[in-house]
């Protein structure tokens, strides 16, 4: 009689086994999705960090890239995507330039090369060391400041208009070129229009990938142009290096 029941319960034990590894792929894995489900309701959410400042739209660089002041961040479905690395927090360090011919002073990163191919009674433009760059075969990163005298007191709307025949004049260097709407912006006490740009530049061996963005304002009878471009990978890297330049920038 042992025996006997032995063998039933071997059998009820078979049975239920059986039944389990028999289950529909969608029953199994329910109490898994239901899960995930409840998961992706209760996380929560973070808006980008925006701020305004002296004219312009600041953004929080973890979060959106700044080539678009008014873009909107995608969510990005996380799920067996592979960690993206990392970018170094900026670590330039600060030296002041002045001009007398210009009439203005500012910061730059002291290792920085000053490039004597221009006239820097009007353009002054310091070029990263190529041992410094952030992506060794791409576009050298240079900040370019320029003075342009006018001969009549200057106003936003003139540097308005400077700044977009300066987009057209870039349009015809690059190989090709697309500009975002300019927006107002203040540098110091002087105002004016800003913009970012992307860019290509064919030198005949390769294409260089490109972002920038050039401020103009207007400061007693003059125009003062500061403007960036970076390789269009690290533009939010170099983007300090922007601000430490228009933060900085003194009318002597």
């Amino acid at each position: 009689m042992k025996r006997i029941f032995l063998l039933f319960a071997l059998a009820a034990v078979t049975f239920s086994v059986a039944s389990a590894e028999s289950l529909p792929d969608s029953a199994q894995n329910a109490t898994v999705f239901s899960a995930q489900a409840d998961a992706a309701t209760s996380a929560p959410t973070s808006a980008p960090d925006l701020s305004v400042s002296d004219g312009e739209l600041h953004l929080d660089f973890d979060v959106l890239t700044p080539d678009n002041p008014a873009a909107t961040p995608v969510a990005v479905d996380p799920i067996d995507k592979p960690t993206p690395t990392p970018t170094p927090a900026p670590n330039f360090i600060p030296d002041t330039f002045s001009s007398e011919s210009m009439g203005i002073s500012f910061s730059y990163p002291y290792t920085w090369l000053l490039n004597p191919n221009t006239n820097q009674d009007t353009t002054i433009q310091f070029v990263e060391p190529k041992s410094e760059m952030m992506e060794p075969n791409g576009y050298q990163t240079r900040i370019t400041v320029e003075k342009v005298s006018m001969g009549l007191d200057q106003t936003a709307s003139d540097a308005k208009e400077k700044l977009e025949s300066t987009l057209n004049e870039l349009a015809a260097t690059f190989t090709s070129f697309t500009a975002n709407d300019p927006g107002s912006a203040q540098m110091g006490d002087a105002h004016g229009y800003y913009c970012y740009y992307r860019a290509e530049y064919n030198d005949g061996t390769k294409t260089y990938s490109m972002r920038g963005r050039i401020m103009i304002v207007a400061h007693g009878k003059a125009l003062y142009q500061v403007r960036i471009t970076t390789p269009s990978n690290w533009y939010s890297y170099y983007e300090y290096a922007f601000r430490l330049v228009r933060d900085s920038f003194k009318f002597l």
